[in-house]
């Protein structure tokens, strides 16, 4: 009868041991860095309008806790100018509506280091939490052009491909792209692929049909979670994932039901030592 008793309790404890643990959601801070030429109206819109949408597919199984920040470039002024810093999704379509759609100088690659504070002397400079993943998404049907230190500096250079590379690795940012072009395409692909990220079609997120551009963004949104995860998976020990150097923490009833277990198995073991004495 006390082997069975003992039996018991050990079953009890290795199942608590075993069961599913709960970790907490990801962090994840996302600044989208948007062409503000003349011909990139609709996809501001599309953008503003599609927010929601976005932010409820990322974060709406609990995996993900994100924040959305934006900038602007390539405008009148093509310098590289903060809409809004990371907040929620609602705040971010708001702030969205001061994009504009007016310029023709388009210097993304200064425009991506300074989603990241990377400019010398900049300000403002975003909120990143500092232990949250960083994630750019630049939106553009332009290769990078006219990257000056006029725009901006980093170690009191123009912004090349090279040095961004450096700003992205420094960071351990993730970049994606949804762009329309081969050239745009060619001028940020690499840059990319070795972040962490992927090309999108602009061309569909342009689109004046509202199902092409919704089922665009649950896409774009569920590649999104899966690159999240996945970083995860290659980064356990980030800050970012799970909020315990990638560590799933126990809930709290689990734990009590575990010290009840090992409590009762403890019991046990005194009672057969009492017998046998």
């Amino acid at each position: 009868m006390i082997l069975k008793k003992i039996g018991t309790a050990l079953t009890l404890c290795g199942a608590l041991i075993a069961a599913p643990l709960n970790a907490a959601p990801i962090l994840s801070d996302l600044v989208f860095v948007v062409d503000e030429s003349g011909s990139m109206g609709n996809v501001q819109a599309n953008l503003r309008d599609n927010i929601g949408l976005f932010a409820s597919i990322l974060t709406g199984t609990g995996q993900v806790n994100a924040q959305y920040g934006l900038v602007g470039y390539g405008s009148g002024n093509p310098a590289p100018r903060m809409i809004t810093d990371l907040t929620n999704d609602t705040a971010f379509a708001s702030a969205a509506q001061n994009l504009v759609a007016s310029g023709g100088t388009e210097p993304g690659y200064t425009a991506t280091a300074f989603a990241l504070n990377a400019l010398d002397n900049q300000s403002p400079t975003f909120s990143f939490r500092s232990n949250a993943i960083k994630n750019i998404i630049i939106l553009t049907d332009e290769p990078s052009n006219g990257d000056r230190t006029f725009f901006g500096t980093v170690g009191g250079q123009a912004v090349s491909e090279t040095i961004l590379d450096g700003v992205l690795t420094n960071n351990n940012a993730l970049y994606n792209g949804v762009l329309a072009g081969s050239s745009t395409i060619s001028s940020y692909q690499s840059l990319i692929t070795s972040h962490g990220g992927s090309v999108f079609d602009l061309n569909q997120f342009n689109s004046t049909d509202t199902s092409v551009v919704q089922g665009f963004v649950t896409a774009f949104a569920n590649a999104k979670l899966q690159e999240t995860l996945d970083f995860c998976q290659l980064n356990p020990n980030d800050p970012a994932c799970g909020g315990n150097g990638g560590t799933p923490v126990p809930e709290p009833g689990s734990l009590a039901l575990l010290g009840l277990g090992l409590t009762g198995l403890v019991a046990i073991r005194r009672r057969k030592m009492a017998v046998e004495a």
